[in-house]
């Protein structure tokens, strides 16, 4: 009993559900809750499920100190949690995690690509290397962001000793869910198997969300950035650079949807959606993010609008990348090249987007004086491009660890109530282990609150 009972830890977060609702025909479910496809055909459908590419959960946008809503103190839904920091996202444990759930669906729809697609009877193996690579890379992601949300900021003196999440391999939900692996080891495990899966990728895919060899580098880029490996950052920023790209230039763009599809255009890198098409459309801006920008700044120009509640994120037609994309790779180059003091290769990068972001007529090159003012500058200038984009909690925690967060507050504008507050090296930072998952398996280590 015991073991069925742990093993619920699967069942509780939608991995069986998931499956059902996500399968084609091909998939064959047996009584177990083993799913067996049959042909490599099946297993390259498995990738383009909506499990595998729209996991991005709308929380890790909640959580930043770009977003800005009305909830009532009294409001406890996972929107609400996510806002105001609270340790347990969750309501209880009657309700399906949010952000553990949709990564560790993500994460079985891998294994079952990982550990089964040797094994089948067609394809070469050069497809066959191809999509066990696409499967490691989509699983490393997903382990990277569970690690954002509930493991601490990464530091080399500590991650072998602190608690990351479980690394969870099998595809048979029977077997018995392992205990949470060290931080350190669940990097080890995102950085290798990225890196070795890159000489097996294709460089142009089927569709934006399918990993190529740019989306593979583009994700080292942003772990070692996440790490504090700025050497490595950068070396993996020129490889996904290497690749065929251009900047949009938003000064030939008068309106939001004229703009490329974020999935087709020449920005994308790799795309990932949400399971809720809302996000970010609609999403309101900070007081702190509208602070950012100026009247020449044609991001704000294009990707805001004004209702009753204020002024709201709107993007380009089709859903919003949450993934990876060029500016991305051209600030964590520019912020590496920041920190090794080499000022003005940084701000060469940092103003050749910006001359694509700002109007013509007002437009004139930044310039800093030496290392630390040039990193404010990349930093002020990643906060503007990459707002609603994905990566910003990533960064509040990264540069929360080396104390450059100030902190951040919730407020009710109506009467100026201080709402909640996250302060610098705060433990909310660090989410709790789902209510859910705790329950179904007792054992687990909790994270501090």
């Amino acid at each position: 009993m015991k073991t069925i009972k742990t093993n619920l830890f699967l069942v509780s977060i939608g991995i069986l559900i998931g499956f059902l609702s996500s399968c084609n025909n091909f998939l064959e479910v047996k009584p177990k809750g083993i799913i067996i496809p049959d042909k490599i055909e099946d297993y390259e459908g498995m990738l383009f499920s909506q499990q595998m590419t729209l996991a991005f959960p709308p929380e890790l946008l909640y959580t930043t100190d770009d977003f800005f809503d009305l909830y009532d103190e009294h409001n406890r839904s996972t929107q609400a949690n996510s806002y105001y920091w609270r340790p347990g996202l969750d309501p209880n444990e009657l309700t399906p995690p949010v952000i553990w759930g949709p990564y560790y669906t993500l994460i079985y729809h891998c294994n079952v690509i990982i550990n089964q697609v040797p094994g089948t009877s067609n394809g070469s193996d050069s497809q066959k290397q191809q999509l066990i690579a696409e499967a490691k890379v989509n699983r490393a992601s997903a382990y990277f962001h569970l690690l954002t949300a509930f493991a601490k900021a990464y530091d080399p003196q500590t991650a072998a000793s602190l608690p990351g999440v479980p690394l969870v391999s099998s595809t048979n939900v029977t077997d018995a869910i392992p205990q949470r692996a060290t931080l350190q080891e669940v990097v080890d495990l995102i950085l290798n198997d990225t890196e070795s899966a890159v000489e097996h990728l294709p460089k142009v895919n089927k569709n934006g969300y399918r990993v190529t060899q740019k989306a593979a580098l583009g994700l080292l880029t942003r772990v070692y950035l996440y790490l504090g490996n700025y050497e490595k950052s950068l070396i993996f920023a020129d490889r996904t650079l290497a690749n065929p790209h251009t900047l949009v230039d938003y000064n030939d763009y008068e309106d939001v949807y004229e703009l490329p599809e974020e999935e087709v255009g020449p920005e994308c890198v790799w795309m990932q959606g949400s399971s809720d098409y809302s996000v970010p459309l609609f999403m309101l801006y900070s007081e702190d993010l509208k602070s950012y920008y100026n009247s020449n700044d044609l991001r704000y120009f294009l990707f805001s609008s004004t209702n009753n509640n204020g002024i709201f994120y709107v993007s380009p037609a089709g859903r919003s990348n949450l993934g990876i994309s060029y500016p991305e790779i051209y600030l964590s180059k520019a912020e590496a090249l920041a920190r090794a003091g080499k000022v003005s290769e940084a701000l060469e990068i940092v103003n050749s987007l910006r001359k694509k972001r700002i109007l013509k007529a007002a437009y004139t090159d930044l310039s800093a004086g030496n290392k630390e003012e040039a990193l404010k500058i990349v930093l002020a200038e990643r906060r503007r491009e990459l707002a609603f984009k994905g990566p910003r909690w990533m960064d509040m925690k990264r540069l929360d660890r080396e104390n450059r967060m100030p902190t951040v507050q919730r407020i009710d504008p109506s009467n100026g109530k201080v709402m909640a507050t996250l302060a610098p090296g705060s433990k909310q930072y660090t989410f709790q282990i789902p209510a859910r998952v705790q329950q179904f398996n007792r054992g687990i280590i909790l994270n501090e609150e």
